[in-house]
C-alpha cells in the first residue's frame, strides 16, 4: 500500500500514470566505506513514472515529499550500476538528477520500469550506422535483447564483448539510444561491476573524438567514454554525424 500523501504528491508532478508506474522501494541500510558499523540509510521511497516526468517521493524527515523530478523531455542519460547485489539507478536531467539505490531482489520490477523510462525518454527513431552488426551472443554476458527497445531494432556495436569473468567495454547505437556498457571485477559476489549508460539520441547535441575517447554533450550532460580497442574509436568517429543529426527531434514521453 502506498504511504499516505505519496500518490497525490506524485500525480501532480508526473502526469497521467497507471498503478504499475508507481514502485515502492522499502527502507534499507547499506554498508558504507570500509569501517565497521558505518552505514548509509535510505528511507522508504516511491518511484513514479507518468507521461510527463519521473519523480521520487521519500518518507524522510523533516517532512516526507518529492525529492527529485526529471521531465522526460530533459533526460540526458539513464545510468544503472550493478555491483554484487547492490544496484544504483541515476536519471540525469538538464537541471538535476534522480538517484535510487535498491537491492537485486527488486531487479525484475525495476528492469521493467527502467525500460519504461527509456521508452518515454527516447525520441523518434533515426538511422543506425551500417557495417557494425551486433555479434551472436554465444557465451557473451551481453545479450542484444538488453539493448533493444523494440524486438526488431537494428544495433550497431563495437568494443569488447566480455565473457564471464572478463572485462566488457561496449559502445552500441540503436534507432533511439546510444548505449555504453562497461564492466570490471569486483570484491563483492558475483565478482563483477557493470555500468549501463543509456543516452537518448535526441539529447546528444555535440559529439567528438579526442584521442581514444568519445566526448558527448547535450541536455546538461558531459560524458567521456574511453574506447578500446582502436577499432571502437574509429567506428565512433564514423558515427559522429549520425549521432548529432537528430538531436532536435521531438517525441519524448511517448
Amino acid at each position: 500500500m502506498l504511504p499516505a500523501g505519496a500518490h497525490v504528491a506524485l500525480a501532480g508532478r508526473i502526469g497521467h500514470h497507471d498503478l504499475e508506474d508507481l514502485l515502492i522501494l522499502p527502507g534499507a541500510a547499506w554498508a558504507y566505506g570500509w569501517l565497521p558499523r558505518r552505514c548509509l540509510y535510505t528511507p522508504l521511497r516511491v518511484l513514479g513514472a507518468g507521461d510527463r516526468a519521473v519523480a521520487l517521493w521519500v518518507q524522510a524527515l523533516p517532512v516526507p515529499g518529492i525529492r527529485a523530478v526529471v521531465p522526460f523531455s530533459e533526460i540526458a542519460a539513464i545510468t544503472l550500476r550493478a555491483d554484487g547485489t547492490r544496484r544504483q539507478l541515476v536519471v540525469t536531467g538538464h537541471d538535476g538528477r534522480l538517484p535510487v539505490r535498491y537491492d537485486a531482489a527488486s531487479d525484475v520490477v525495476m528492469n521493467v520500469l527502467i525500460r519504461r523510462l527509456r521508452r518515454r525518454a527516447a525520441g523518434d527513431p533515426a538511422p543506425v550506422p551500417a557495417g557494425y552488426p551486433m555479434p551472436a551472443s554465444g557465451r557473451s554476458v551481453l545479450h542484444p535483447d538488453l539493448l533493444r527497445l523494440e524486438p526488431d531494432d537494428e544495433i550497431a556495436a563495437v568494443g569488447q564483448h566480455g565473457r564471464a569473468g572478463r572485462r566488457t567495454c561496449l559502445l552500441a547505437v540503436t534507432p533511439r539510444e546510444l548505449i555504453i556498457v562497461r564492466s570490471l571485477g569486483s570484491a563483492r559476489p558475483p565478482g563483477r561491476v557493470t555500468d549501463w549508460v543509456y543516452v537518448p539520441r535526441r539529447a546528444i547535441e555535440e559529439a567528438g573524438l579526442e584521442s581514444d575517447s568519445l566526448l558527448l554533450h547535450g541536455a546538461g550532460l558531459d560524458l567521456r567514454v574511453t574506447l578500446r580497442p582502436g577499432r571502437a574509436a574509429m567506428a565512433a568517429s564514423a558515427w559522429l554525424g549520425q549521432l548529432t543529426s537528430g538531436h532536435d527531434r521531438s517525441g519524448a514521453g511517448s
